[in-house]
């Protein structure tokens, strides 16, 4: 049997490179809230170590759910796990966490965008809902800067089949390039290692930097591209035995998974993945949707102000249509839509979705319509078809993907 070259080539840099390292490396970060005594899982992302108390991962691990219960966020690594608190957050939704006990961390390098070249490998750690995590290869294709960001992204191909955001992409040498954000139509994007480094300070992370790229003789920096602030801690040992969770009679009346009761969270959370891949597009929708500063009052009397519907992206950008005549109605049939897309809008269905002003409450009404490729706010959360969403003046949205995006506001 013939091998093709490229495919060779391909095979064997998989095999040589540090792909138990990469998986070490990496966790699974679960946004849980406290349900009958234990942690229910809600949400699910990937993540990484920079050290044995810090992690790499997206905000969608904290927070507040839909239904206003804090989310707990829980670094899963095996069958072990550990409570993890932000102490930064960076562009696009990255945070770092710290954890409340130290897991095994191998040491972390993290690559500067300027080591990295065009074709290079690019490695991923993805987790199935069942069985150990393998690492999927792909090809850098470059770097860019998209509009409305401050930080620069790289674009890889192909992306593995199961993105989680927040995960690491890595090099060859096992050195992290990136953290994944978004899997979109055969393109793995993810922002560059350098965005981490003011939070390498705050959270006192230790990490090395390489100076050298990949493959040349590497002579890596022991030390962050900031100086570091707070010492690292040993773990202190426990009363309970380090079985981990919060004890005494002031505590939360919930308790973490322990030992093989971190399976049953992984599987938990891997059951419930498919719904909350699009938390994939959180960072994406974060930074090409940022909410626009609120502006001091002018010292005059402001002309009257209405409702409108402003496009930022896609075929209605710049455009401002009025809302306090009555709602409009986003699609393709132009037998029923106000605002009709053409045939080129292939992710925005016949009857998308509907958006109003409610004058009573002071609030805009967002309503998906059962539409095929979904409604999305700018968090990345989907709506679900027929239960209107309240927006405030200011609040974006986007539908069927992000070619698509809309501010609700009010114009003089």
């Amino acid at each position: 049997m013939k091998i093709a070259p490229a495919l060779l080539l391909s095979v064997c840099a998989l095999a040589q490179a540090p792909t138990q390292q990469m998986v070490d490396a990496s966790v699974r970060v679960i946004g849980a809230v406290p349900q009958n005594g234990k942690l229910q899982p809600v949400s699910r992302s990937g993540g990484f170590f920079l050290d044995a108390r810090h992690v790499v991962t997206m905000d969608s691990c904290c927070g507040k759910t839909q239904e206003g219960q804090e989310k707990v966020a829980v670094v899963v690594q095996g069958e072990k796990g550990s409570l993890g608190q932000p102490v930064w957050a960076g562009a696009s939704g990255v945070v770092i966490l710290e954890l409340k006990d130290a897991l095994q961390a191998p040491p972390i390098t993290l690559a500067p965008v300027k080591l990295t070249m065009q074709n290079q490998s690019a490695f991923t750690v993805v987790f199935p809902n069942q069985g150990a995590p393998s690492v999927s290869e792909a090809k850098v294709q470059g770097v860019f800067k998209p509009d409305g960001m401050d930080v620069q992204v790289y674009r890889a191909a192909p992306p593995p089949d199961d993105l989680l955001a927040g995960g690491a992409m890595f090099n060859s040498c096992g050195q992290v390039l990136g953290i994944n954000v978004l899997s979109d139509k055969g393109i793995e994007f993810a922002l560059v290692a350098d965005m981490l480094a003011p939070g390498l300070e705050k959270a006192g992370a230790q990490v090395q930097v390489a100076d050298q790229p990949c493959g040349g003789a590497q002579s890596d920096s022991t030390s962050p591209p900031q100086p570091q602030t707070k010492p690292q801690s040993p773990p202190q040992p426990k009363p309970d035995g380090g079985k981990g969770g919060d004890q005494g009679d002031d505590g939360p009346h919930w308790r973490l998974p322990q030992g093989g009761e971190w399976v049953g969270v992984g599987i938990i959370a891997g059951l419930i993945g498919l719904a909350l891949r699009r938390n994939t597009r959180e960072t994406v929708a974060r930074a090409l949707t940022t909410r626009r500063s609120a502006v001091p009052p002018p010292a005059y009397v402001p002309p009257p102000q209405r409702p409108v519907l402003k496009g930022i992206a896609g075929q209605y950008a710049g455009s401002s249509i009025a809302l306090d005549t009555g709602s409009s109605l986003l699609g393709r049939d132009q037998s029923v839509a106000n605002l009709v897309f053409g045939p080129e809008s292939d992710s925005v269905s016949k009857r998308h979705c509907r958006v109003s002003w409610d004058a009573m409450a002071g609030v805009f009404r967002l309503e998906d319509l059962g539409s095929t490729n979904g409604t999305f706010l700018a968090n990345g959360e989907r709506l679900a078809p027929g239960q209107p969403r309240a927006l405030r003046p200011g609040d974006r949205f986007y539908i069927g993907d992000l070619r698509n995006q809309f501010e609700v506001r009010m114009e003089g």
